[in-house]
């Protein structure tokens, strides 16, 4: 007999939609309150953790941050702290125009997300890959 619960949806977010999210707000920031209320779970590999580090250290977006009294250190461990990390053991070629996006797609499938929410053309474009729809903020808010 199969369960009445409703299964969580699970989703990747891109750096793009994270750093939108913590430094500008906005369409991104309803998403991650949605994780933060339990509505969807989002999941993340190092890769992905380490790369929203590396442009959290951008000088155009840390004047932003550090402006409102706030370090890499604290947007970091806000990320941790709602964010599932999984181990990703497999490697794909989806993204041939930007291969640095594939590490989305990989996370996708080891953590068996249903979508990845960017705002890269090169994923968007891909728009699906082995049943994980990827959406951006917009068409994903419609979703949830």
């Amino acid at each position: 007999m199969r369960s009445s619960r409703k299964r969580k949806t699970v989703v990747v977010l891109d750096t793009n939609v994270w750093v939108s999210a913590m430094i500008w707000g906005g369409a991104p920031a309803k998403i991650v309150e949605a994780v933060e209320r339990g509505e969807i779970e989002v999941i993340a590999s190092m890769e992905i953790i380490s790369e929203i580090g590396d442009v959290l250290s951008y000088s155009k977006i840390e004047s932003v941050y550090s402006e409102a009294g706030l370090s890499r250190r604290d947007l970091v461990e806000a990320v941790f702290r709602v964010t599932r990390i999984i181990n990703v053991d497999m490697k794909v070629e989806a993204v041939a125009e930007d291969p640095s996006d594939n590490k989305f797609i990989e996370c996708a499938l080891v953590g068996d997300a249903g979508y990845i929410v960017s705002g890269d053309r090169h994923l968007i474009k891909l728009g699906s890959y082995n049943g994980v729809r990827v959406l951006s903020v917009s068409e994903f808010l419609k979703i949830i």
